[in-house]
């Protein structure tokens, strides 16, 4: 069985195709936010290097986000319209675990010592508006990442309260999270990742999702209710929300 994965909540974004034998191919998008522009042709090559049809395809598994609110509504419009075109199952994951769980996979044993082992990681998207995305995996068994902490989009504070240190920080919110703490004068416990680990993976997401997809069935009902987890309104609907409440004139 051959299934599909579709990263788009990173500006670049990713897809790939796998099976039980592992990862087939990991294919990037040419550049930032070209999900929409290039999704068909990227999943044709995908399918043509690999000698199959749309129909040969027997699951799809997505990253919902949070992240881009363009690229999460992309990913998440695809994959509804594949599941119930192709009536095959489709599962979502967290960009956030995706983002943890290729951090994961690309950490250099080399980095670890005594006071931050690779053990505890915190991905960080910036909310605007001083707030942020988060939360905190650990390192389980097989490498996988187990869930320490919700994702949630807060304050500053309030989100270093929940993600307990000492752990790695990534992501594209992880800078200016570092920054804010620093200038609170919080000295908890956190260090930056590489910056090769800020971006998610498709083939990532292909690791996390193959066993829920083997035991996935077609279930219209639950394709057609997928959406984004954007956590929070966007930009636009809060500055829209704003005026009919009479709070920018």
């Amino acid at each position: 069985m051959v299934f599909l994965a579709i990263e788009t909540s990173d500006p670049q974004g990713s897809l790939a195709l796998f099976d039980a034998g592992g990862v087939r191919e990991e294919e990037f998008f040419s550049e930032d936010m070209a999900h929409a522009r290039e999704f068909a042709a990227r999943i044709d090559g995908l399918l043509r290097r690999s000698d199959l049809t749309p129909r040969e395809l027997r699951g799809i598994s997505v990253s919902a986000g949070p992240g881009s609110y363009t690229g999460c509504r992309v990913g998440i419009t695809a994959a509804k319209t594949l599941a119930i075109a192709l009536r095959i199952p489709v599962v979502t994951v967290s960009s956030l675990e995706v983002m943890a769980a290729s951090a994961m996979e690309f950490a250099q044993v080399e980095l670890a010592d005594d006071e931050y082992p690779l053990d505890a990681f915190v991905p960080v998207l910036d909310g605007r508006r001083g707030f942020f995305y988060g939360a905190l995996f650990r390192r389980g068994g097989g490498g996988r990442p187990i869930r320490e902490a919700e994702d949630q989009v807060a304050s500053l504070a309030e989100l270093a309260d929940v993600l307990e240190g000492p752990a790695w920080v990534l992501g594209a919110g992880a800078d200016e999270f570092l920054r804010g703490l620093e200038a609170s004068g919080d000295g908890r416990g956190y260090r930056r990742g590489l910056a090769e680990w800020d971006q998610p993976h498709a083939a990532t997401l292909a690791r996390l999702s193959l066993e829920p997809l083997a035991e996935s069935s077609f279930d219209r009902e639950a394709a057609h209710s997928l959406s984004p987890a954007y956590l929070r309104p966007s930009e636009p609907e809060i500055v829209l929300a704003r005026k009919l409440a009479g709070e920018d004139r």
